[in-house]
């Protein structure tokens, strides 16, 4: 996938300034569970030290928020933008007359007129999360729209992340495991080293 001139073929799904400075993925997808943030968009894209996407939208925050979230990341310096499921056409249309970066839609489905009205609305993008069905939704959506990009999240080994590649995935975005889990790891092996005190 192109953003402005770097090519992504990796994403990090993170807004954990730790894990974002110690990994080698292309870009970062920063999207989290709450309204966007001018600060949080701000302080990740000054941090990141590469292209950065950002979150505008979803199911709780939409419309004129969502509109002045996208033309603030893209003035902040965003490589793009994304907008989950449940996003309404109309509100993707006001976007896109007002950022240049690309946009980019969640989709859980393959279903050719929801995706077409998105095509149409003005994504440029689709990111596949459809859980045990993402490889299939891709393959899907490669035969019906066989030009259009398509990034899918990527699953828990190299194996699942091959199979949505080969289904016609140009980009993976993977999940990295939390603080806690992987300091369980490092004190599990500390606790064998040196034991319990």
């Amino acid at each position: 996938l192109k953003f402005g001139k770097n090519n992504v073929k990796s994403l990090l799904f993170s807004t954990d300034m730790a894990l974002i400075e110690n990994n080698d993925a292309d870009a970062i997808l920063a999207v989290y569970p709450f309204p966007p943030s001018p600060k949080i968009i701000k302080t990740l894209i000054e941090f990141a030290g590469k292209p950065i996407v950002c979150g505008v939208g979803g199911g709780k925050t939409k419309g004129k928020k969502s509109l002045e979230m996208a033309i603030y990341a893209e003035e902040a310096g965003a490589s793009g933008i994304i907008v989950n499921v449940p996003f309404e056409n109309k509100d993707i249309k006001k976007i896109r007359e007002k950022i240049s970066i690309p946009m980019i839609a969640t989709v859980t489905n393959s279903d050719y007129k929801f995706l077409k009205e998105k095509i149409d609305a003005g994504i440029n993008i689709f990111h596949v999360s459809g859980g045990a069905k993402t490889n299939e939704i891709v393959k899907d959506i490669a035969a019906k729209f066989p030009d259009f990009p398509v990034m899918a999240t990527g699953g828990k080994n190299l194996e699942s992340i091959k199979e949505s590649i080969d289904s016609g995935s140009k980009a993976i975005v993977l999940s990295p495991p939390s603080n806690k889990d992987l300091f369980k790891t490092v004190m599990e092996k500390y606790r064998k080293t040196f034991g319990n005190f």
